[in-house]
């Protein structure tokens, strides 16, 4: 049993911790929080003198590195300066690694779509929507070309029946023809056809240089000798000699597009005239439009199927529309070449609008 002064005792100790314990516990957490607003703040002081600056909430992922997406960019054969171009559009398109633009060429062309797109809708002006497809296509046009590789044919025994060909003769004549038959001792083409729809005969032995172009738009040419006309099945074929000797052509710089486009040219005169010592240029366009049908387009120039072709190194205006209004062209007359139906006329551009080459690019790699 308990005596009263034990009692006394006990109860003066609860009655000193309940008065001296909130007092520790409080000194104790000042302390604390103390060292913790002292981290924090010198945490801030050093991040601020850095110059890094304060970020409220988590910092947004940036998806790939700059080095990586550069690296990926080099094994494509890209510069530094399309590297940069495409990585600021792969992280407006919300990309989230190299390989989703890089993982070869047909996903990266995606990417080129996507990038023309986002600048048709979001660029702040037209002129500068122009700027940036231009140099959209040109790194386009670079990867053409360098992916448009493989094994060269070495002889035209390895070309198909219906491939195009370009006949020039000796005396500068341009025919264009399909092949029909090849076989191993001879090719047999479609015979070109004069204004009265006769076949052309091109003498026995005459020296042909013959060009053509593989599905990679790749061209080549080979030098043969016409072995007379030939009568097979009842139909008039012109025979030739096969060729082991293919030489493949200077790479084309454009890309071009089959197409089936409704056009018009008109002749265009260039008079020089000489003024206080400096020669003055006159540009004269006749009136009169000739029609024609575009078959082939690319960012340099056209093919124009016509009646009336104009001549070899004459100039002239082309009008046409890709679908979306009237787009004219200056353009030089390179090659003129005979057809069933009149002459396939080629052209090469000297003053076209950006806006108008960028349109014809977006029909040539379909982003129109």
């Amino acid at each position: 049993m308990t005596s009263p002064s034990d009692s006394r005792y006990l109860l003066a100790q609860i009655t000193y911790w309940k008065e001296t314990d909130p007092a520790d516990t409080r000194n104790f957490l000042l302390i604390v929080g103390g060292i913790i607003l002292f981290s924090v703040a010198y945490s801030l002081i050093k991040r601020i003198s850095s110059g890094k600056g304060l970020s409220l909430g988590p910092k947004p992922s940036q998806g790939f590195s700059r080095s990586a997406f550069r690296r990926r960019a080099e094994d494509f054969g890209f510069s530094t300066g399309e590297a940069e171009f495409l990585e600021y559009y792969a992280r407006k398109l919300g990309a989230t690694s190299p390989q989703a633009v890089f993982g070869g060429k047909s996903q990266l062309d995606a990417f080129i779509r996507s990038a023309f797109k986002y600048i048709e809708r979001h660029a702040d002006t037209e002129e500068l929507a122009e700027e940036q497809k231009h140099r959209l296509f040109i790194i386009r046009e670079a990867l053409g070309a360098r992916t448009n590789s493989g094994a060269s044919p070495r002889s035209s025994r390895q070309l198909k029946p219906k491939t195009p060909l370009s006949i020039v003769t000796a005396k500068e004549s341009h025919y264009s023809t399909i092949l029909v038959v090849n076989e191993t001792k001879a090719m047999y083409l479609e015979p070109a056809l004069d204004a009265f729809g006769a076949p052309i005969r091109i003498p026995f032995g005459a020296r042909l240089t013959l060009y053509f172009y593989s599905g990679n738009h790749v061209g080549y040419s080979f030098q043969s000798r016409s072995r007379g006309m030939v009568d097979i099945d009842g139909k008039k074929f012109l025979s030739i000699s096969h060729s082991d000797k293919i030489k493949p052509l200077p790479a084309r710089r454009h890309q071009r597009s089959e197409v089936r486009i409704s056009g018009r040219f008109y002749l265009v005169h260039v008079r020089a005239a000489r003024d206080k010592g400096k020669v003055v240029k006159t540009v004269q366009v006749e009136r009169a439009a000739v029609a024609g049908i575009i078959i082939d387009l690319s960012g340099g120039g056209l093919s124009m199927q016509t009646m009336s072709p104009a001549n070899v190194g004459e100039f002239v205006k082309v009008e046409f529309d890709l679908g979306s209004g009237s787009r004219s062209a200056y353009a030089s007359v390179v090659r003129v070449s005979k057809t069933r139906t009149g002459a396939l006329m080629h052209m090469k551009f000297v003053k076209a609008s950006r806006k108008t080459v960028n349109e014809i690019r977006a029909v040539v790699y379909g982003y129109d």
